[in-house]
């Protein structure tokens, strides 16, 4: 009996020792070093173990191995000969019951390890990787202390085996990709862990910096103008019937904007009962190209002191125009700033789980709003586009049209030379 409590006692020292390993591997930095900064001495410790990953892996496998040999040993010298006593006097055999004592020792030991020794420790240290890590971390530092010697060998040795493959024994934390994070915070929107707006905010920003000005932009063909040489009255009618508070001026055609005049200039001069001429009012163009990043136009406009971009083709022609608000839009979602305007819907849901979508959507918007996996392409990022795509040329009103994940596109308004409106119907089962 006392054998047994032994073997008992020093498989649950395994448990221990296994449960550490992955509750301090399994600890973010970020909240070690918080505690760490508060002053937690336990903290401290689990620091200083990560800090030296050769030290605290080799007294693990130490702790581990002296302890699984230990109880091994203990197993097979003492328990294993008085189970076969045991079985001898109850007649079976002596080679009989030396064997089948020694198999009963083994699949107890082999039982018990498993069990108390690494499957239910290292569940509780995953599940409560900090309190446990807190907890043991002063003992095995201690521990590692004492061991020093056995772990600098047992590091020069693993390094010695490592060193044809051009590595080392070190431990660097896992990093989550951008998708895995993003792919937790829709997850935690769905769950509750998040509010549903706020998870919706953080996936977009980190869609945000892979998204290019091409991307973006107000296409060309939706842009609203000032020529270079317009008189006042001329200017006035467009900003007000445009509602815009800034415009492109041009000189001879889109492809040569000169730069923009903001409304707040020309009200400002109108009010003061001054002349109004455009030629003083124009600001200085921003030129983009259209492959420029999100983050890099944020930073482009920050240092201009300007709100308004143009992007350009590589021939140097006007592709689109792109403002701070698209930018905000972008992560904050369709915004209306004026009560008196209506948000722009680039997606209107049916009744009956279909959706009406503009041309000029952009994919991932649609994606975003019905959970759909349309692709983007480096030759088109709108629903217009997408559609031009699966037809292989500009589809008419009233053709459908079938994406390989099986939703269709039904094409309700359309121009010899654009796509208007397009009806969306998910397959079946979405």
């Amino acid at each position: 009996m006392t054998e047994l409590l032994a073997i008992l006692i020093l498989v649950l020292l395994n448990g221990v020792f296994s449960g550490a390993e992955i509750a301090i591997l399994t600890i973010r930095d970020t909240r070690l070093q918080q505690l760490v900064d508060a002053g937690s001495r336990r903290a401290r410790a689990v620091h200083l173990l990560r800090n030296q990953p050769e030290r605290f892996l080799a007294t693990v496998q130490i702790g581990i191995t002296v302890v699984g040999a230990a109880a091994a040993a203990l197993g097979g010298a003492t328990t294993a000969n008085t189970l076969g006593t045991a079985f001898g006097q109850l007649g079976v055999p002596a080679r009989g019951a030396e064997i089948a004592a020694l198999v009963l020792v083994v699949a107890t030991i082999s039982y018990l390890s498993i069990v108390l020794g690494e499957l239910v420790p290292k569940s509780l240290a995953l599940r409560h990787a900090e309190r446990y890590a807190l907890f043991l971390g002063p003992l095995l530092w201690t521990i590692a202390w004492l061991v020093g010697p056995a772990v600098r060998v047992l590091t020069a040795s693993s390094n010695l085996v490592l060193r044809p493959f051009g590595d080392r024994t070190t431990f660097s934390e896992s990093r989550l990709s951008p998708e895995e994070l993003q792919e937790l915070v829709e997850q935690a929107g769905k769950t509750g862990a998040l509010d549903e707006e706020t998870s919706e905010i953080a996936s977009r920003a980190l869609d945000f910096g892979l998204l290019t000005a091409g991307e973006i932009m107000l296409p060309r063909n939706r842009i609203d103008a000032i020529p270079r040489h317009a008189t006042f009255e001329e200017v006035k009618q467009v900003l007000l019937e445009d509602g815009h508070s800034r415009m492109p001026v041009y000189d001879g055609s889109l492809d040569n904007i000169v730069g923009y005049v903001s409304a707040k200039d020309v009200l400002a001069l109108a009010w003061e009962g001054r002349l109004v001429v455009l030629e003083d009012l124009i600001r200085p163009p921003l030129f983009l190209p259209e492959s420029t990043r999100a983050t890099q136009i944020l930073e482009e406009m920050r240092t201009r002191r300007t709100a308004i971009a143009f992007v350009v083709d590589e021939h140097g022609g006007l592709s689109g125009l792109l403002t701070l608000r698209d930018l905000i839009e972008e992560v904050l979602g369709v915004l209306s700033t004026d009560e008196d305007e209506e948000a722009e819907e680039f997606v209107r849901l049916e009744a009956d789980g279909r959706a009406i979508v503009r041309g000029y959507a952009p994919i991932r918007e649609l994606n975003r709003e019905l959970g759909t996996d349309l692709p983007e392409d480096a030759d088109y990022s709108t629903v217009a586009g997408y559609c031009l795509a699966l037809a292989g040329g500009i589809p008419q009103r009233g053709a459908t049209l079938t994406a390989p994940d099986g939703t269709r596109l039904e094409v309700l308004d359309a121009s010899p030379h654009l796509v208007r409106l397009v009806r969306v119907v998910r397959p079946s089962g979405t």
